[in-house]
C-alpha cells in the first residue's frame, strides 16, 4: 500500500514535467548495450564512467543495472557513483523501481537505495512527492534490521529537508546502535526543527563523547533557550575536545563570548534568563571575560592555533618538497628571535611540533604521523604526554626522512615503491586513511577499501588533528582533491573528529585541500609564511 500511495503522488505531482516519451526501447539503447560489455572490466575506473553514462538513460532499466551491478560493486568509488546515478532518475516507472529496492536483501543495496533517496534532485521542486518518500522512509527507520540502513535512512531524513521528519528522528535518537544516533542527531540539527531541541538535551549525557558532540553542534543550530543552562553546566564538568564544541554552542545559541569560562557563562544566565529570548543569528558580541578563559584548563598550541583537546594527533609531511626554504618574518622576542628568513619548511614544523610537546600538559595522549610516500606512525596508538615519551617522539621525528629504494640494503634502478610509486612524493590521502584507522589497498585502485565510516573497532583514539603539509596530493590511491575532501567527510560522519591545518606557504591546490579539510571537520586553518 505503501508504495501504490506513494507512487500515486509522484505521478499527480511529477505529471507535467515528466511525461515524455522514452523513444526507443531500453533494450536497443546503446549506452545499456555498452554498460553490460563493459562492466565487467577489472578497471574500476571504467566500471566508475560506465556507471556515470548509464545515469543519462532514465529508465526503469538502467535503474534495474545500477541497483544491481553498480551498488554491489566491490569498489566503493563505483557504489558511490552508483548512488549519484540514481538520485538523477527522474521517470516515474525508473522511480518506482528505486523505492521499491528499499525492501532489497542485501543491506548494502538497501543503504545506497536510501542514501539516492535523500540526494534525488526530482523531488527539490515536489513537496508531495518529498512528503510521500519522507513516510516510506520513516516507516523503515525503526524496523530495519541493519544499523548501516538505519543510519542511511536517518541521513536521508535530514537531506531531503523536510520537518515531518522530526517526529522519527527523536524516536531514533533512543536506538542502540551510536551510529545511528548520530545520524538522526546531525538531521535534526540540518532541520532546525524546534521540537527537536528538548529531546537532544539528555544526550549531554551520553555514554558516547562522540554522540554528545553532535548533540551539542545541533543545539547549537537548534538555537532553544533551555538548552543553555544544560550546556553550561556540560562545560563546567567536561574535559578534553568536547568542552570546544560546548563553547561553540553557547556562542551560537546567545551570541555571546565567554570563551571556556563556565563561571562567567554561569554569572551571565543567572541574571539574565527570565525574559530573555534568543537573539537573531549574527556576529557574536564581544564580551569582558573575567578571569582565565580557559577557566584552569591549559590549552595545547601548535602553529597558533590552540585546542583543550586530550586525544591529540599530529601529521607531518616529510616529503621532499619539504626539504626547501620558506620565506617567514623573524621573531620580535629578544629570548627567541625566531627563525631566520629562508628557513627549511620540514626544520619550522619540528621547532614548532618541539615547542608544543614540551608544554603539553601531562593529561594530554597523543600520537604521531611522519607522510611522505610511504606514512608512518610513532606509535601503533595514543601515548600519554610524559617527558619520556616526548623525547622518543622528538627523537623519532627528527629522523624521518623520505625513504630510498630498496630501503638501506640495496638500491633499485629506480626510486620507486613496491607500488610504483616515486618516493619523497606526498601522500596526503594515505596519511589521512591513517588518521581515521583506515587500510588502503592500493592494488584495487581507487578508494578501493574504504569504509563509508570507520566502525568501533578500529575507530581512531583522538578526536582532534594537526595537520601540517606544503603541497597538493601527488601519489597515492587518490590525489583528486575533490574525492580526498568527500571520503574525509564520509569517514567523519561518526568520528566526529576536528582537523586543524597547517600550509607551509599558501599555493592554490594546498589552500583548497587544507581549508577543505578544516572547513568540513570543524577545524581552523594557517598559513606559514609571507
Amino acid at each position: 500500500m505503501m508504495y501504490r500511495t506513494l507512487h500515486l503522488l509522484l505521478g499527480l505531482a511529477l505529471l507535467s514535467s515528466l511525461a515524455c516519451a522514452q523513444g526507443a526501447k531500453d533494450e536497443k539503447n546503446p549506452i545499456i548495450e555498452e554498460f553490460r560489455k563493459y562492466f565487467r572490466s577489472p578497471e574500476p575506473e571504467v566500471r566508475r564512467d560506465q556507471v556515470e553514462r548509464l545515469a543519462k538513460v532514465n529508465s526503469k532499466e538502467s535503474v534495474q543495472l545500477l541497483i544491481s551491478k553498480g551498488l554491489r560493486d566491490d569498489v566503493y568509488s563505483v557504489r558511490e557513483k552508483a548512488i549519484w546515478a540514481l538520485s538523477r532518475v527522474t521517470d516515474q516507472g525508473a522511480m518506482d523501481e528505486l523505492f521499491a529496492a528499499v525492501l532489497a536483501p542485501k543491506a548494502e543495496t538497501r543503504e545506497g537505495v536510501v542514501l539516492a533517496i535523500g540526494a534525488m534532485t526530482a523531488l527539490d521542486d515536489n513537496p508531495m512527492g518529498r512528503t510521500a518518500v519522507v513516510r516510506l522512509l520513516t516507516s523503515k527507520l525503526g524496523t530495519d534490521r541493519s544499523e548501516l540502513v538505519r543510519s542511511a535512512i536517518a541521513e536521508s531524513l535530514g537531506m531531503l529537508g523536510d520537518v515531518k521528519a522530526a517526529a522519527a528522528l527523536i524516536t531514533a535518537l533512543n536506538d542502540k546502535a551510536e551510529r545511528v544516533v548520530i545520524s538522526a542527531v546531525d538531521s535534526l540539527g540540518i532541520l532546525k526543527a524546534p521540537e527537536g531541541g528538548r529531546p537532544l538535551i539528555p544526550l549531554l549525557q551520553h555514554g558516547s563523547w562522540r554522540v554528545q558532540v553532535a548533540a551539542l553542534r545541533a543545539l547549537g543550530r537548534i538555537r532553544i533557550k533551555e538548552s543553555i543552562g544544560p550546556i553550561i553546566d556540560y562545560l563546567a564538568s567536561a574535559t578534553g575536545r568536547p568542552t570546544e564544541d560546548a563553547r561553540n554552542a553557547l556562542v551560537k545559541i546567545t551570541q555571546r563570548t565567554f570563551g571556556m569560562n563556565a563561571t562567567t557563562w554561569r554569572e551571565w544566565w543567572d541574571r539574565n534568563q527570565s525574559g530573555w529570548e534568543v537573539p537573531p543569528e549574527g556576529k557574536p558580541k564581544t564580551e569582558k571575560e573575567v578571569g582565565n578563559a580557559g577557566y584552569g584548563r591549559k590549552p595545547t598550541r601548535y602553529h597558533r592555533i590552540e585546542t583543550f583537546s586530550k586525544r591529540i594527533i599530529f601529521v607531518i609531511d616529510i616529503s621532499n618538497s619539504m626539504k626547501t626554504p620558506i620565506l617567514v618574518k623573524a621573531g620580535t622576542k629578544p629570548k627567541r628571535p625566531g627563525p631566520d628568513l629562508g628557513t627549511p619548511k620540514i626544520l619550522l614544523a619540528r621547532e614548532e611540533l618541539a615547542t608544543c610537546l614540551t608544554g603539553m600538559n601531562s593529561e594530554v595522549w597523543f600520537n604521531i604521523i611522519a607522510f611522505e610516500t610511504g606514512v608512518r606512525q610513532f606509535k601503533k596508538t595514543a601515548v600519554r604526554a610524559s617527558p619520556g615519551t616526548i623525547q622518543a617522539a622528538l627523537r623519532w621525528i627528527e629522523k624521518q626522512r623520505p625513504r630510498k629504494a630498496g630501503g638501506n640494503r640495496r638500491r633499485q634502478s629506480s626510486d620507486v615503491d613496491k607500488n610504483g610509486w616515486i618516493l619523497g612524493k606526498t601522500n596526503t590521502y594515505g596519511a589521512l586513511a591513517a588518521v581515521f584507522g583506515l587500510k588502503i589497498d592500493p592494488k584495487h585502485g581507487v578508494r578501493s577499501t574504504t569504509a563509508p565510516s570507520p566502525g568501533k573497532k578500529r575507530r581512531p583514539k583522538w578526536d582532534t588533528c594537526f595537520f601540517l603539509s606544503d603541497g597538493e596530493p601527488t601519489v597515492g590511491v587518490v590525489v583528486n582533491i575533490e574525492e580526498i575532501l568527500q571520503d574525509v567527510k564520509r569517514w567523519n560522519k561518526t568520528c566526529k573528529m576536528i582537523i586543524h591545518c597547517i600550509g607551509m606557504e599558501h599555493q592554490a591546490g594546498v589552500a583548497t585541500l587544507l581549508n577543505g579539510l578544516a572547513q568540513i571537520t570543524g577545524g581552523k586553518c594557517v598559513f606559514v609564511g609571507k
